[in-house]
């Protein structure tokens, strides 16, 4: 199995170590980051994100735990030994771009290189090619000031890749730029990553940036409370047949990206129960879901919450439609356990049942609630294929396939809205009921 190029374990970062203003700026980070991820580390100003990197790149020493890079401490490197590893392991691109104002352009690309001992020939084409490469090699000339914003991340890239590190750190690289440039840095960025094979760590609380990533890292008050895998990029970390299944909740959190895994699944499931309600209406069907998703009011109370009228705190709808809400939402949460329980056995078979018997249980759920009748055969191939999706095997969209799929091709052969509002119906149970990818 690959090893891991980054490995952090209990690491935390103290500024004014025992004094009246200590401040822990990193809190107990655990995470392995392998060779040629893409890892974005997210969250608000001053969650410890800028810290964290910077810890990585060898500027920040740990005041408690560890941090390994390559297998080595690097912390513990001489000093000459330290900045060799920061000029050939790591490059990094600033916010500010952190250009020298009276050198020219080439100048600036071609500067570290000159604390690499290699000579001005050699200098200056490496670093021609590299702004030719990322579109600003006309511009070599001229000095900084001449170029805009979009034109100096360029360069500042081309800098960070001067000495062909193994890692790029990028500290908010287009935090300072428009929408158009930004898309042009990051174009160049995920190039990077995909064609040069460079690992990637990206400081960012930008949601839109986070489908370039691999993986993301949720950080609030120096902790990362939350990681999140890509589903639309190849894994690069090895894992476990079943250990990642990807959700609903994921898309969630990128449109939703500082709520927590509980705000999540109280949307997704209010997101199910309406459609005709207005805004006010639904932020206070959210509020009772999420008392009775947590246990905090039984079912009675949740059915009252929904049936009183808005200026005494309720939803005001139907008492029909409230009960038909509160019998669904009943129900998927009562999936929903069997399917966390489940998952949490990990390795021990006692702890709850087996595979097989979950699957037949959501089986029989699920046929009830559509009033679908199979076959011996068809009852067969739904046991398979619900334990295919509960275990992560396979993902939404073949599940709704299979569904559709013929007996003979392990499926069902049910017609296209069957197996399309099944699908809807049973996304949701598995977005209540799933934590995978999310840490405590």
């Amino acid at each position: 199995m690959a090893k891991p190029l980054i490995v952090a374990r209990d690491l935390s970062i103290i500024y004014n170590k025992g004094k009246s203003n200590e401040f822990k700026a990193l809190q107990g980070v655990n995470t392995d980051i392998f060779e040629g991820e893409y890892i974005i580390l997210f969250g608000p100003s001053g969650c410890g994100k800028s810290t964290l990197m910077y810890s990585i790149q060898g500027s920040l020493p740990p005041g408690e735990g560890t941090l390994l890079i390559k297998g080595d401490d690097v912390y513990s490197y001489p000093p000459s030994e330290r900045v060799y590893f920061q000029r050939h392991v790591m490059g990094i691109i600033f916010q500010s771009f952190n250009l020298i104002g009276s050198l020219s352009v080439l100048d600036n690309v071609a500067l570290p290189m000159i604390f690499c001992d290699a000579d001005r020939t050699t200098r200056e084409r490496r670093a021609q090619s590299l702004l030719d490469r990322f579109g600003v090699g006309h511009v070599s000339h001229k000095i900084p000031a001449m170029l805009s914003g979009g034109q100096q991340q360029r360069v500042s890239v081309a800098r960070s890749m001067v000495n062909d590190p193994k890692i790029l750190l990028a500290d908010e690289p287009t935090g300072n730029l428009d929408s158009i440039s930004t898309q042009q840095v990051m174009d160049k960025i995920d190039e990077i990553n995909t064609f040069d094979r460079r690992t990637i760590i990206m400081v960012s609380h930008n949601a839109a940036h986070l489908s370039y990533a691999h993986r993301v890292y949720y950080l609030r008050d120096g902790r990362i409370v939350r990681e999140v895998v890509n589903p639309q990029r190849k894994q690069i970390k090895p894992v476990r047949e079943g250990e990642t299944i990807v959700t609903e909740l994921e898309q969630l959190a990128r449109l939703f990206p500082y709520d927590s895994v509980e705000t999540l699944r109280v949307k997704s499931l209010v997101n199910y129960l309406t459609q005709d309600y207005s805004f006010d209406q639904i932020i206070k069907l959210e509020r009772a879901t999420s008392l009775f998703i947590q246990g905090k009011i039984d079912r009675a109370s949740y059915i009252k919450s929904l049936i009183l009228p808005t200026e005494r705190g309720g939803v005001q709808i139907d008492e029909k439609e409230a009960r038909r809400m509160a019998n669904i939402s009943e129900k998927m949460i009562k999936n929903a356990d069997d399917i966390r329980r489940f998952r949490a056995r990990k390795d021990n078979n006692d702890i709850f049942f087996s595979q097989h018997i979950l699957a037949e249980r959501m089986q029989e759920h699920l046929l009830q609630t559509y009033r679908i009748k199979l076959d011996k055969k068809q009852a067969s191939n739904m046991t398979e294929v619900i334990a295919d999706r509960v275990t992560g095997v396979i993902e939404e969209e073949e599940l709704n396939q299979r569904l559709m799929k013929s007996v003979r091709s392990h499926g069902l052969g049910l017609s296209e809205k069957e197996a399309d509002d099944l699908t809807r119906y049973f996304e949701k149970i598995i977005a209540q009921g799933v934590d995978v990818n999310y840490k405590n």
